[in-house]
């Protein structure tokens, strides 16, 4: 008990006798040393460095290259609309004979006879150009009755041929996935449905 007085004691003087340098230990906020001069403009220096590059010709030269690929792909769908692919398709998930469809681009959409029976409508669909010329589009379509469908085929650079897959999701235990060749193009006139 009398160690217990003694310690209390001693930390009672301790506590009365801290100075202010010792109190901003104990909770106090210490004076902040006053910023220099390059510190102060260290902020300034940052916004300067998060300016924008000026542009370089490799820029423009990306530039000009991606406005060509994009006129290439605008002129490819061109092309590609008001025509109508007659396709076989042969089932990859079970074994059976081939169907035929017919797939058709219109108004910067694609449709396939079958699947719209289905009810999946129109679509847009993505076109894109490769290197080698080679266009591939894409598109996902939903029917509130028959699930999704995904499309994805491949046309030769003058756009006579056409092959691709499909994959009909029927729902989350059912899904049937479709490789197609077109056998017949045709174009079809922009009043054509």
């Amino acid at each position: 008990m009398k160690k217990s007085a003694v310690v209390l004691v001693g930390l009672c003087f301790i506590l009365i006798n801290l100075t202010a340098a010792q109190a901003g230990f104990w909770g106090k906020k210490k004076a902040e040393p006053k910023a220099t001069t390059e510190e102060a403009a260290a902020p300034a220096k940052a916004a300067e460095v998060a300016k924008p590059a000026p542009v370089t010709q490799t820029d423009k030269a990306k530039e000009e290259a991606l406005k060509a690929k994009r006129a290439i792909a605008q002129k490819k769908l061109n092309e590609l609309n008001n025509t109508e692919w007659a396709v076989e398709l042969l089932s990859m998930t079970t074994k059976g004979k081939k169907e035929t469809d017919t797939i058709t681009f219109k108004d910067n959409q694609v449709s396939v006879a079958s699947f719209v029976k289905r009810g999946f409508p129109a679509t847009n669909f993505t076109l894109t150009v490769q290197e080698d010329g080679l266009v591939i589009w894409e598109t996902m379509q939903t029917s509130e009755k028959s699930g999704i469908a995904f499309w994805r085929g491949e046309l030769d650079p003058k756009l006579q041929t056409m092959r691709g897959v499909v994959s009909h999701q029927i729902d989350k235990k059912s899904k049937q996935d479709y490789s197609f060749v077109s056998t017949v193009k045709k174009n079809i006139s922009s009043s054509n449905k």
